[in-house]
């Protein structure tokens, strides 16, 4: 059982002294203001603690919902929390179950300004900046000793920091608010994108600056540290574009003593016991206790992995994109030749499970089989023994993160459901379709979307018994917002845009983490194509962590992969039949996202954004 649930200096002494039920209860106030929170050491120590709050789902009015759903967001009066399944459902990599839970972003062709998930992720920004702001005012009333008011004071500098870029990454240009203020206060425009930018530095640079800021807070598992805002400095240089002030600041985080993680594959990094190794700058900690876990396993695993929904699924686009493993490109036509002649329907023929010809068991699967693919393509392509074999050699000799991070079809995994198998591991189930058999070893591995053939993800996912979770809804493996390969990548990519002899640096960073995962070293190249190995890396290291659809955004390529560059994409099958179920639809104002209209109604001041809805 972890001791940590909450991101804070162990120099406040707070984890020893309190219990997780004070801490995750304890904040400023609801009001925007409140310096009688700061009157002496043990309200200020609660204090900083409550500014960590708004990356939390308040688990008193959402006890099991997982999806940003909004249904739950009315009836509850939003549950709160960092989004990260809504940041995940916008990346390339994944494929997030529309239908059943619309992320009205992508589901629908009108763009509206009321969509609840702008006012949601406003809301989110400005409760960390206001809160920043109170404890940054008050600070000085609370009696501490040198150290711990320069502490704490920093960690309020890198929250509003991290608040402000959250806030700038999305809607490109909002309020700056520097002080306490009232709700009827908040008057203010929108500032424009680099002032906001310029902010994020100015806070940085004062943690920076601070000397009894720590290096590093590893032992505390991600809590905020002069590192971590070198990292995230650097981060704002990048949508700047001022690629040396963003390479000096990314070469300090190693100076401050982060680093690859090394010893294990890249899959051991997204355990318990790798989340206080020195790759993680900043994270969310989570406990398995009742109202601390995370509720991850339940939004990505699936039903056969403590039964969870599979709203978070990986891409098939994503899937195939994934190098062969000597570092080439893979390519379904060098698997079958007559790939690209065939229809996405018609490719399903490949996917399908051995027996459908010669077992009776499996009238009922064949002929979904050919209601698919049709009697034409089955004739000709499938194979009655043999046909698992074939697809699954096209996920063998891949880069080997691809199966660290996806469960492929028909390969082996041992799961477990408390429910099923008399309450043991089910071992040797495998991804198979058409479905047959559920709730055995050697049966089929089983989602939660059943509508077609749809991966599952392997990251962040608990498969055991002996994983010990309470249940989907409790997950105890901390979320990392910033860790060393995000700077490392940053870093390789600043000096590929800066271009010149950086080329060969820059390659050399890149090779570091591909030796790691197992993949053999990227070359000196063009700066396009040294741009495409640093794309390539960011793409395959960071599905489910929020951070991929931001890079498409700033790379101008979101529509390019996300959508594949269509204007209707959506829900796809193994075989990249994206008319599975439901569509994604494109419009050029999707970035930055909307001013939330509630917002500009109460705040004549914040202008409408141009191209959606008001």
């Amino acid at each position: 059982m972890k001791k940590i649930f909450i991101l804070i200096s162990a120099a406040a002494g707070l984890f020893a002294a309190s219990s997780c039920s004070d801490k995750l209860e304890l904040s400023p106030t609801a009001e925007i203001a409140s310096a009688n929170m700061w009157t002496n050491p043990n309200l200020a120590r609660s204090g900083i603690v409550g500014l960590y709050k708004p990356f939390y789902r308040d688990a008193s009015k959402v006890a099991t919902g997982s999806q940003l759903r909004w249904e739950n967001y009315a009836r509850n009066g939003g549950f709160g929390g960092y989004a990260k399944y809504l940041n995940a459902a916008l990346e390339f990599c994944t494929d997030y179950y529309s239908n059943n839970y619309p992320v009205q972003y992508l589901s629908f062709q009108a763009k509206q300004a009321s969509w609840f998930f702008f006012n949601y992720e406003w809301k989110f920004g400005f409760q960390l900046v206001h809160s920043c702001n109170d404890a940054i005012a008050n600070l000085h009333k609370a009696g501490l000793d040198e150290a711990t008011f320069n502490d704490y004071q920093c960690q309020a500098h890198f929250l509003r920091a991290y608040a402000y870029s959250h806030l700038n990454k999305r809607f490109w240009g909002v309020p700056i608010y520097d002080k306490p203020i009232s709700v009827e206060e908040c008057t203010k425009g929108q500032s424009s994108a680099e002032d906001v930018w310029n902010f994020v530095i100015a806070d940085c640079s004062y943690c920076i600056e601070n000397q009894f800021f720590a290096n590093n807070k590893i032992s505390e598992g991600g809590a905020p540290s002069k590192g971590a805002a070198y990292a995230l400095r650097g981060m704002a240089y990048m949508w700047l574009k001022d690629w040396d002030k963003a390479i000096a600041d990314f070469e300090k985080v190693a100076e401050c003593g982060y680093s690859l993680y090394n010893p294990g594959s890249y899959a051991a990094l997204f355990t318990e016991e790798n989340e206080h190794s020195p790759e993680m700058i900043f994270s969310i900690q989570y406990d398995a206790a009742d109202g601390y876990g995370d509720n991850i396993q339940q939004a990505v695993g699936a039903r056969d992995t403590y039964n969870g929904w599979t709203e978070i699924k990986p891409a098939a686009d994503f899937v195939d994109y994934y190098q062969n493993a000597d570092g080439s490109k893979f390519n379904w036509s060098d698997i079958f030749p007559d790939w690209n002649s065939l229809t996405p329907k018609q490719r399903a023929v490949f996917f399908c499970r051995d027996g459908l010809k010669s077992n009776p068991r499996y009238s009922a699967q064949k002929a979904t089989a050919i209601g698919i693919c049709g009697q034409a393509a089955f004739d000709r392509y499938y194979l009655d023994n043999g046909n698992e074999a074939r697809i699954k050699a096209a996920y063998d000799n891949r880069d080997p993160r691809l199966k660290q991070t996806v469960v492929t079809p028909y390969e082996p995994v041992d799961c477990y459901r408390s429910d099923l198998n008399n309450g043991e591991d089910m071992i040797g189930k495998q991804l198979r379709w058409p479905l047959y058999e559920q709730g055995v070893s050697g049966g089929d591995f089983w989602l939660d979307k059943r509508t077609s053939a749809y991966y599952a993800y392997r990251k962040f996912v608990c498969f055991l018994k002996d994983d010990n979770l309470l249940d989907s809804n409790h997950s105890y493996i901390d979320f990392p917002l910033i860790r060393f390969t995000d700077v490392l990548l940053l870093q390789a990519e600043a000096l590929v845009e800066k271009g010149g002899d950086g080329l060969s640096t820059a390659a050399g960073l890149i090779n570091q983490v591909r030796s790691r995962a197992g993949m053999p070293p990227v070359q000196v190249g063009s700066q396009d194509e040294m741009r495409e190995a640093v794309r390539y890396e960011r793409r395959v290291e960071f599905p489910v962590e929020g951070i991929n659809y931001f890079d498409e955004v700033r790379w101008g390529t979101w529509k390019e992969m996300k959508f594949q560059g269509k204007d209707i994409h959506g829900g796809q099958s193994w075989w990249g039949d994206d008319t599975v179920e439901y569509s994604w639809y494109y419009d050029d104002c999707m970035w930055p996202w909307a001013a939330p209209y509630a917002v500009t109604i109460m705040n004549p001041n914040i202008k409408p954004t141009p191209g959606y809805v008001y």
